[in-house]
């Protein structure tokens, strides 16, 4: 997963257009202590009020988290409380306006949300699911049309809020046709006929049932059957179907691909569709096979929902770094800096240590665990064999440096592991200019390596205590 996501991140390949129902998603958080004397109804104290951006700028923002060049057609309310802070988080997450059309006449679509320990209460929805009127429609087409540049990914996220009108979407396919792209559809009936044309749709579950009844086929033919006849009915490539827990299923007239769901702890299903449809699109614009791309979008959907509200996930995060401990592994200092620089985009304070770790013991735990509070990101750099050697002697390391960094790697407060193979770590230090250096207390008195370096840079070296008992020396001496 670690190459497919650094092939991502370098490739050119990134032009998404989005079109389709912009919605502001606003949650009410706040405590319940008692019930309402008018009413059976619990009484929330409003405590903090947030926004997210969903639907089609749910999208957008996804792929603009993972490095796309998006552009974003809709159309919002032009005074509305709703389309004006819709508008305002798109601008503040650099996502141009130049294409949402503000209308005199509709209302921004606004589903408010009750929350109280992580539990939703209760939804409220504002939304006007009128088809667009003429002039909206011509305003739309104005923008759309020139977005669509040669082999782009148009994403079509249709909520039934009146935006995916039929001439819309066939001008949307005559357009793509002409210009080699592809369509790829997050669907919403009742008239799944107007889709016919696009490459693929991707329908949850319950939307593929509704499709089965209006295509009028027999739910109780085979899955793989009836999707079949959709491609057929639909002139698709491919079928790709969502199953919440069950996974993610494609299928096209001669192929079938099953995943299960990647397993996360579930918070907040919200716009996980969103969030599946924006990486299926970077893996398809970049010709990954179909079973990565649904691999990609899997974990993707399982980091999505292990979070409170809608959340853009980060290519980086679908590396699950516990469990894949040889992921945090980097031998090569320049790709360890590669990822070191996107997270300090982030904010992230970067920790750093060093040592042999030739034979774990409690101490080391405890000044590992110290290390990463300081900070968000913890780097372990060992000493290569021969480093090792030289320092400790010719009976060292007892562990080969392949299998001190597996170890290393499968602490869980470890983010990253490296080696050197000088007798200091002075220059990965200067390389990768770390934050915070950690060095246990047994260095008091002693010049720890790279204090110099760190503070001409505003970096700072931090001393962790442990107890004296704990020592590899003594541990290699009893074996």
């Amino acid at each position: 997963m670690k190459d497919i996501v650094s092939q991502l991140k370098t490739s050119p390949l990134k032009n998404i257009i989005v079109v389709g129902d912009l919605m502001l998603d606003e949650y009410i958080f706040g405590e319940v202590r008692r019930i309402s004397p008018e009413a059976p109804v619990p009484i929330v104290e409003e405590q903090k009020k947030e926004w997210s951006l969903g639907g089609a700028a749910n999208v957008a923002l996804n792929c603009k988290h993972i490095g796309c060049n998006v552009s974003l057609i809709g159309l919002t309310g032009k005074n509305d409380t709703a389309g004006i802070k819709l508008r305002t988080m798109l601008k503040e997450n650099n996502i141009s306006l130049k294409g949402i059309i503000e209308s005199s006449s509709r209302s921004t679509t606004c589903k408010k949300r009750i929350m109280a320990k992580h539990h939703q209460l209760l939804r409220i929805d504002k939304e006007d699911r009128q088809p667009l009127n003429e002039k909206e429609e011509e305003s739309l087409l104005k923008q759309l049309i020139p977005c669509i540049t040669k082999n782009a990914i148009i994403i079509v996220s249709d909520y039934a809020k009146g935006v995916i009108t039929i001439p819309v979407m066939h001008k949307i396919i005559t357009h793509a046709r002409e210009q080699k792209c592809i369509i790829l559809v997050d669907p919403k009936g009742p008239n799944f006929g107007k889709y016919k044309g696009a490459d693929y749709i991707k329908p949850n579950i319950n939307e593929f049932n509704e499709m089965l009844t209006f295509f009028e086929l027999d739910p109780r033919l085979n899955f793989e059957k009836n999707a079949r006849t959709m491609c057929q009915l639909l002139s698709l490539k491919g079928l790709i179907v969502t199953k919440g827990d069950q996974g993610i299923h494609f299928i096209t007239a001669q192929e079938s691909v099953s995943l299960s769901a990647a397993q996360r702890e579930v918070f907040d299903l919200t716009g996980a569709g969103d969030t599946v449809i924006a990486f299926l699109s970077l893996g398809l614009l970049n010709n990954l096979p179909m079973r990565t791309c649904l691999e990609l979008s899997n974990r993707a959907a399982a980091v999505a929902i292990s979070h409170i509200k809608t959340y853009a996930v980060s290519l980086d995060e679908l590396i699950d770094k516990n469990e894949e401990p040889a992921e945090k592994y980097y031998p090569e200092w320049n790709k360890l800096k590669e990822e070191l620089s996107l997270l300090r985009k982030e904010k992230k304070r970067i920790i750093f240590t060093n040592g042999c770790f030739d034979l774990l013991h409690a101490g080391h735990i405890h000044c590992l665990k110290e290390a990463k509070k300081l900070g968000d990101v913890l780097i372990v750099a060992l000493n290569t064999d021969e480093s090792t050697q030289r320092l400790k002697g010719k009976s060292r390391p007892i562990k080969p440096l392949r299998e001190r960094a597996h170890v290393m790697a499968a602490i869980g407060v470890v983010d990253f592991v490296t080696h050197f193979d000088e007798d200091t770590p002075a220059r990965i230090i200067e390389f990768l200019k770390p934050d915070i250096i950690t060095k246990g207390v047994d260095y008091v008195g002693k010049k720890v390596t790279g204090d110099d370096i760190i503070k001409k840079y505003g970096g700072k070296t931090v001393r962790i205590g442990w107890k004296n008992e704990h020592s590899t020396t003594t541990l290699a001496q009893k074996l």
